[in-house]
Protein backbone atom coordinates (compact mmCIF):
# COMPACT_ATOMS: atom_id res chain seq x y z
CA UNK A 1 0.00 0.00 0.00
CA UNK A 2 1.38 3.44 -0.72
CA UNK A 3 0.75 6.09 1.95
CA UNK A 4 1.90 9.83 1.77
CA UNK A 5 1.14 12.86 4.06
CA UNK A 6 -1.18 15.50 3.38
CA UNK A 7 -2.20 18.45 4.59
CA UNK A 8 -6.44 18.06 4.14
CA UNK A 9 -8.37 17.19 6.95
CA UNK A 10 -10.56 14.16 7.21
CA UNK A 11 -13.92 15.99 7.35
CA UNK A 12 -15.76 13.09 10.22
CA UNK A 13 -15.26 9.92 11.37
CA UNK A 14 -15.94 6.95 10.22
CA UNK A 15 -14.26 3.99 12.36
CA UNK A 16 -12.36 3.75 15.55
CA UNK A 17 -8.72 2.35 16.50
CA UNK A 18 -8.73 0.45 19.73
CA UNK A 19 -6.29 -1.29 21.83
CA UNK A 20 -2.91 -0.17 19.63
CA UNK A 21 -0.15 2.65 21.69
CA UNK A 22 0.73 5.76 19.82
CA UNK A 23 4.03 4.24 19.08
CA UNK A 24 2.43 0.76 17.21
CA UNK A 25 0.43 3.60 15.31
CA UNK A 26 3.60 4.96 14.30
CA UNK A 27 5.37 1.93 13.15
CA UNK A 28 2.43 1.46 10.77
CA UNK A 29 2.60 4.84 9.44
CA UNK A 30 6.02 5.28 10.09
CA UNK A 31 6.10 7.38 6.55
CA UNK A 32 3.82 10.01 8.01
CA UNK A 33 5.19 12.34 10.87
CA UNK A 34 1.91 12.65 13.30
CA UNK A 35 0.58 16.38 14.02
CA UNK A 36 0.77 16.51 17.76
CA UNK A 37 -0.33 20.81 17.87
CA UNK A 38 -3.52 21.03 19.28
CA UNK A 39 -5.75 21.90 16.74
CA UNK A 40 -7.76 25.62 16.57
CA UNK A 41 -10.63 24.51 18.05
CA UNK A 42 -8.43 22.52 21.21
CA UNK A 43 -10.23 19.22 20.37
CA UNK A 44 -7.81 16.83 18.67
CA UNK A 45 -4.28 16.39 20.26
CA UNK A 46 -2.86 14.29 17.62
CA UNK A 47 -3.36 13.74 13.76
CA UNK A 48 -2.24 11.36 11.17
CA UNK A 49 -3.50 13.02 7.51
CA UNK A 50 -2.43 11.03 4.78
CA UNK A 51 -3.59 9.33 1.28
CA UNK A 52 -3.59 5.66 0.88
CA UNK A 53 -3.39 4.18 -2.31
CA UNK A 54 -4.83 8.19 -3.41
CA UNK A 55 -7.86 7.58 -0.49
CA UNK A 56 -7.86 10.35 1.70
CA UNK A 57 -7.38 9.08 5.41
CA UNK A 58 -7.20 10.54 8.86
CA UNK A 59 -6.50 8.75 12.39
CA UNK A 60 -6.84 11.27 15.42
CA UNK A 61 -7.71 12.22 18.67
CA UNK A 62 -10.95 13.72 19.56
CA UNK A 63 -11.25 14.93 23.60
CA UNK A 64 -8.44 13.20 24.38
CA UNK A 65 -10.46 10.18 24.09
CA UNK A 66 -7.16 7.69 23.48
CA UNK A 67 -5.99 8.69 27.11
CA UNK A 68 -9.66 8.40 28.71
CA UNK A 69 -10.86 5.36 26.73
CA UNK A 70 -7.87 4.10 24.47
CA UNK A 71 -9.45 4.96 20.79
CA UNK A 72 -8.59 7.17 18.00
CA UNK A 73 -10.96 8.35 15.47
CA UNK A 74 -10.59 7.56 12.00
CA UNK A 75 -11.72 8.71 8.38
CA UNK A 76 -11.25 6.68 5.26
CA UNK A 77 -12.61 3.17 3.45
CA UNK A 78 -13.20 0.24 6.09
CA UNK A 79 -10.68 -1.89 3.63
CA UNK A 80 -7.37 0.65 4.10
CA UNK A 81 -7.74 0.33 7.82
CA UNK A 82 -8.87 -3.33 7.95
CA UNK A 83 -5.58 -3.91 6.02
CA UNK A 84 -3.53 -1.48 7.96
CA UNK A 85 -4.78 -2.48 11.69
CA UNK A 86 -6.50 -5.69 11.53
CA UNK A 87 -9.14 -6.26 14.56
CA UNK A 88 -8.09 -3.24 16.07
CA UNK A 89 -9.77 -1.02 13.62
CA UNK A 90 -14.16 -0.84 13.80
CA UNK A 91 -16.28 0.89 11.15
CA UNK A 92 -18.82 3.17 12.48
Amino acid sequence: MHLEYTSNVAPYRTGTIKGLSLAEIRTTLAEIAPDSRLSFDKKTTIAWRFLANGELCGIWDYKRDYKALGELSTFGPDAIFTELFGKSYSPC
